[in-house]
């Protein structure tokens, strides 16, 4: 009996330490719900390499919301649109927020940097990866689901 218990805790140790962990994130929960429409109100992000901030202010519906600090909807190089918060992971404060970075010719980098810690992020393959800075987490990633008009709903 004994060794059947040890047998078994080995297995629910091996079992439980193989799962893969989510990863942390620090900024505070908040709902994300929202519009984007390419084809009408946001035609910049028809452009790959191109991003629009949608924020309290830009609310186009009462149902609207906008994650903890406002959100980052990116388009990459293929055109696919990811979304992010702004809230700066390492700073946690709805406050601090990063901002777009650009390259000497004046366009998007696919970079954001932290205005507060100067952590820079990688947001043009859509993981909102830490680049370089104290940041030890990503960026907060929300949904972004194709609707049949041509149009995207970011949830989280």
């Amino acid at each position: 009996m004994k060794r059947f218990t040890l047998t078994l805790s080995v297995i629910i140790l091996l079992v439980w330490s193989c799962g893969e962990e989510a990863p942390r994130q620090t900024v505070p929960f908040a709902s994300v719900n929202f519009r984007v429409d390419p084809n009408s109100y946001d035609p910049i992000l028809n452009n790959p390499h191109t991003y629009k901030i949608f924020t309290e202010e830009e609310r186009r519906l009462p149902s609207d919301r906008f994650g903890y600090a406002g959100v980052l909807v990116v388009s990459d190089a293929r055109g696919d649109l990811h979304a992010f918060d702004l809230c700066c992971p390492h700073e946690d404060r709805k406050g601090i927020v990063v901002a777009p970075e650009y390259e000497e010719n004046g366009g998007y980098n696919g970079k954001v940097k932290c205005v507060s810690c100067g952590s820079v992020f990688v947001t043009m393959f859509g993981l909102g990866s830490v680049e370089s800075g104290p940041s030890t987490e990503p960026l907060q990633r929300y949904n972004v689901l194709p609707l049949q008009d041509g149009s995207y709903r970011v949830v989280n």
